[in-house]
């Protein structure tokens, strides 16, 4: 990895983490402020199995429901994929339309190095919207009057870097092959909407329940990390797949004739 392009992938996209980390605590706080106004009055709604698996069991009743419904299966994945993959996208491919990528390996920089620094800041860049998160989290269901220990937020938090990781490191690989930003940002988006979709309908078709094991999302949320904390056997699947996917990225790029 080349530290010196490390730093300066991070430092071109600080502004808008930090900004993504700051707004994504700004709306987990206001999430918790409205539970002790609307919880009780919607409770628990009743939903098609599906639709309700979507929204995380859509219990509105309890703090650990909304926030499960509301953060941990809406904006929380929204906004760490969108992390991963603007990053992983813009850093690579991105530079490579803008020409810059080629002027960058005039220099005497390995491919792969640089590759690796790239996936260091889409991990970074990750890590940062995840840290807000747990921080939003934190004072939301304190504003919310309690009743989530803070294990469990931290789980929640973890769950979501490990998600943002490998959709940065999906998006990532396909920029390194490909070149092309909206073919890696289009493919990996629809492939965790597609996910997302599969995780909540698959189940309630018997023939077809297998196909959430190939969803991203059932890793992620499958076995309920703010309310039973970090499943250390999910991570772990997300984990080789993050690796996987990086060593795509690097060979994908290694070889290929730069485009621009």
């Amino acid at each position: 990895m080349s530290l010196p392009a490390l730093r300066m992938a991070i430092r071109l996209r600080l502004l808008t983490t930090a900004l993504s980390a700051f707004g994504m605590a700004l709306v987990i706080v206001m999430v918790g402020a409205l539970f002790p106004t609307v919880g009780d009055s919607i409770g628990k709604l009743d939903l098609p199995k599906g639709v309700a698996t979507l929204l995380g069991g859509a219990d509105y009743g309890t703090i650990t429901g909304w926030m499960r419904s509301e953060i941990g299966s809406v904006y929380g994945p929204l906004v760490i994929a969108y992390t991963g993959i603007s990053v992983a996208v813009t850093s690579t491919a991105g530079e490579e339309e803008g020409g810059i990528l080629a002027l960058t390996l005039a220099h005497p920089i390995e491919r792969s190095r640089l590759l690796l620094a790239k996936a260091g800041a889409v991990a970074i860049s990750v890590v940062l919207v995840a840290l807000g998160t747990l921080v939003g989290l934190i004072i939301g269901v304190a504003v919310a009057g309690g009743g989530i220990n803070a294990g469990n937020l931290t789980a929640l938090a973890v769950h979501l870097t490990f998600l943002g990781w490998t959709t940065g490191a999906l998006a990532l690989a396909l920029a390194a092959t490909t070149g092309r930003k909206a073919v890696a940002s289009g493919a990996a988006a629809a492939f965790a909407l597609l996910g997302f979709l599969v995780n909540g309908f698959a189940p309630l078709v018997g023939a077809l329940e297998w196909l959430k094991y190939l969803s991203l999302f059932y890793y992620y949320e499958g076995h309920d990390p703010i309310g039973r904390g970090v499943d250390v056997a999910d991570l772990m699947v997300l984990a080789v797949a993050t690796i996987v996917l990086t060593v795509i990225a690097v060979f994908g790029i290694r070889d290929r004739d730069l485009r621009g």
